[in-house]
């Protein structure tokens, strides 16, 4: 009886013990659980301010850049950096195309001058005496201006299409016309081009212009990559991308050659 009774208190204490190490074991494993945890979510949070860090060297750099034509920016910290990389909008061989939607009632610029680094207008100009303004499969009304340099004097010659045959989507005094590319003479020989500017009425489309000559850059593709921390370490890297074109508001340039005031009463 006695050799029984000892059986039992050994199972009995057996029988404690694994309970108390089933417990102690998941109590370590809760307690690691919570401690990776902790170490997950202090990582997330050094990430995302290494980002912001990042981001807001890459924007600084553009305006660096823009301020001061420098391609190489470090913060007044020391601790990010960014490297600009600008490179001219320029044509695809003979074809100027923005791969831009242009809405209703919007504006589209091509120059056909070239400008200085401070944003005058140059003194290089296409060099063709026509060009075509297309738009594939556009259905609606399309106002051409063509502005140019005669002499000292300033002009605009204005072109209006109707591509739709549909009457209700026409504008009156406009030439009704069948095609997707129109041609302008641009009188190379006798003034020097500046600007064709378009405007879809009643549909937007997407447009592009096709010429013999050559089409200047129309602005600026700046690149901005900044940098935080070192890459031993794991550098966090983040890339703006802003393109500059060349424009002017469009009531002041339809002001700089209007024959009468622009104001209302």
């Amino acid at each position: 009886m006695k050799l029984i009774k000892s059986v039992e208190k050994k199972f009995r204490s057996a029988q404690v013990v694994i309970v108390v190490l089933l417990v102690s074991a998941v109590l370590m494993t809760v307690g690691l659980s919570l401690s990776k945890d902790v170490t997950t979510e202090t990582k997330i949070d050094i990430n995302e301010e290494s980002l912001k860090k990042a981001f807001n060297a890459a924007e600084s750099g553009i305006n660096y850049y823009l301020g001061t034509g420098n391609t190489v920016y470090s913060s007044p910290d020391n601790q990010s950096t960014a490297n600009i990389n600008a490179r001219p909008i320029e044509a695809d061989g003979a074809i100027l195309d923005f791969g831009e939607y242009v809405g209703v009632n919007d504006n589209e610029f091509y120059w056909l001058v070239d400008h200085l680094d401070n944003g005058d207008m140059g003194i290089s100009y296409y060099n063709s005496a026509t060009v075509d303004v297309c738009g594939t499969g556009f259905t609606g009304s399309l106002e051409i201006n063509y502005y140019y340099k005669s002499g000292a004097n300033f002009g605009v010659s204005r072109f209006g299409y109707n591509f739709s045959s549909d009457p209700t989507k026409k504008v009156n005094g406009f030439t009704d016309f069948v095609g997707d590319c129109v041609t302008i003479n641009t009188n190379n020989a006798v003034v020097d081009p500046i600007l064709i500017t378009l405007t879809p009425i009643f549909n937007g489309g997407r447009f592009y212009l096709s010429g013999i000559g050559t089409f200047p850059a129309q602005g600026v593709d700046i690149s901005s990559t900044g940098k935080v921390g070192e890459v031993s370490s794991g550098q966090v890297n983040k890339k703006l991308r802003v393109v500059q074109r060349y424009k002017i508001p469009y009531f002041l340039l339809m002001g700089v050659v209007s024959e009468s005031s622009i104001l209302s009463d």
